[in-house]
């Protein structure tokens, strides 16, 4: 097994010692300038802790641990990142394909951070995983929902944490102590999360460390008046330039508690959990020692009696066409359903006839048609869009009948994300005024297209791309 973080830093000055503790624990460190890499063995565990700094002396693309692992004898990686025998590259060189269509992707190891403590690789003899503790994301990027790569098995098993990449990232990188996180070897079987003792971190003086006794928390209620959450298990998230938190908040409950943070001032977010929709804000401000009280609300207004509405207005794709294996397999993958164009009839076709994405070079010009009466086709219109995620500067263009209007405005990633697995992007609602007179009593066909003056790739699925929301005409 061979471990590092990224490559090509040079020289370091690495430091040994035997810590004064009831467990004589080994501490090494390695140090160079913008990064110091801290690795932590305790008699009688087989575990290799660490914590790594980062700071901006120190430009990097991406800041990563990766363990590499000889395939003979851990044999056994994430089935979706298993690069076999016979596989060829279709995109760049990351993804790769077999002869039946198959794709595989060390991106489509990704977990959403929230649901990721630890991942790891096994065999029949033994397995490695790593675990994040609680604070190990606080200096990451992306929010709760991001993901990243965590496996890739090929030429070797390499097991990763990434702590920031440019893998369709949506937010500046944070700098800072990354961590803890272990690296634990068993017999093969995950370890629980909470088997680990991070503990002994809070006795150490690393650099960028926050103990504990210098953190607060935030200790809050969430007020939802026209009960838009629901049953909805529920997401408290706190973040600003330097970090980033989030809590759990079990359906029906309405008070959540923050894990302790650095001292600062937040912004909290409100999303329904598993969904990944902003439904309320609020600026919190964290003082050392204290546990702050602050109450969200609910802010966000859903159409109650759209016209039409395709899909469910949650922040991802969730229910639509493809929506369900995106995140494990190429667009061009055999196992996916055909992406169209399609027709797709709004109020009686069912939302998962209706594609998760369009690609200007795949399926755009996907149509919806729709019956209004004389009633509604006499009252001007609003036709809303919701598109998680868009790149090649897509906006959204649109034709009712014999009218059409475009919009470029856009929050495209600049990096691949559909092809990777992600549909979490720069969130964007397009909204449309639809004059009374492009509508008629009776059927109605509106086309949709993408709108941009960028140049597409050769790929069709590299093209200019909207990942949907929900579509409602109101």
């Amino acid at each position: 097994m061979a471990t590092h973080v990224n490559s090509g830093l040079g020289n370091v000055t690495s430091t040994i010692q035997s810590l004064n503790d009831d467990k004589k624990t080994i501490n090494v460190n390695c140090n160079k300038t913008g990064i110091e890499q801290s690795y932590f063995f305790r008699p009688n565990e087989n575990v290799v802790y660490m914590g790594t700094y980062h700071s901006n002396d120190l430009v990097l693309p991406e800041l990563r641990f990766l363990a590499r692992l000889n395939k003979t004898v851990m044999n056994q990686g994430i089935l979706e990142a298993t690069i076999e025998a016979g596989m060829t590259a279709i995109e760049a060189t990351d993804i790769a394909q077999n002869s039946e269509g198959i794709t595989r992707s060390k991106y489509y190891s990704a977990v959403p951070f929230i649901d990721d403590d630890v991942h790891g690789v096994n065999s029949t003899a033994a397995g490695v995983y790593l675990v994040i503790s609680e604070h190990g994301y606080e200096t990451s990027s992306g929010g709760p929902f991001f993901r990243d790569i965590n496996n890739k098995l090929d030429v070797s098993n390499e097991l990763t944490f990434y702590m920031n990449s440019d893998h369709t990232r949506i937010e500046d990188y944070r700098y800072g102590f990354h961590g803890p996180y272990a690296l634990a070897l068993t017999s093969g079987a995950a370890p629980n999360a909470s088997s680990l003792d991070f503990s002994f971190f809070q006795d150490q003086e690393l650099t960028g460390f926050v103990p504990d006794t210098k953190r607060g928390e935030v200790a809050g209620t969430i007020t939802d008046a026209n009960d838009v959450l629901g049953n909805s298990d529920v997401v408290v998230g706190f973040s600003n330039a330097d970090a980033q938190y989030w809590t759990k908040v079990p359906a029906g409950t309405k008070t959540f508690t923050s894990p302790k943070m650095k001292p600062g001032t937040y912004k909290a977010i409100v999303y329904m959990y598993k969904k990944q929709l902003a439904v309320g804000t609020a600026s919190v401000n964290v003082t050392e020692g204290s546990s702050a009280s602050e109450s969200i609300d609910v802010s966000y207004n859903m159409s109650v009696n759209p016209i039409w509405r395709i899909g469910e207005w949650d922040g991802t794709p969730d229910g639509f066409l493809n929506a369900d294996k995106i995140h494990k397999m190429h667009p061009s993958d055999s196992r996916m359903d055909a992406w169209g164009p399609i027709t797709f009839a709004a109020g009686s076709d069912n939302d998962s006839k209706f594609p998760m994405a369009m690609f200007r070079g795949a399926n755009d010009g996907m149509k919806v048609t729709f019956d209004l009466s004389d009633a509604q086709a006499g009252q001007d219109r609003k036709l809303k869009i919701g598109v998680t995620l868009s790149r090649v500067s897509a906006g959204v263009g649109i034709k009712v009948n014999d009218f059409q209007t475009e919009s470029f405005e856009t929050l495209a990633i600049k990096t691949r994300g559909v092809t990777r697995g992600v549909t979490l992007g720069n969130y964007k609602l397009y909204e449309f005024a639809i004059p009374s007179s492009a509508l008629v009593a009776g059927s109605n066909t509106m086309t949709l297209s993408i709108a941009t003056a960028s140049f597409d790739p050769p790929q069709k699925y590299l093209s200019a791309s909207l990942v949907f929301d929900a579509l409602e005409l109101v």
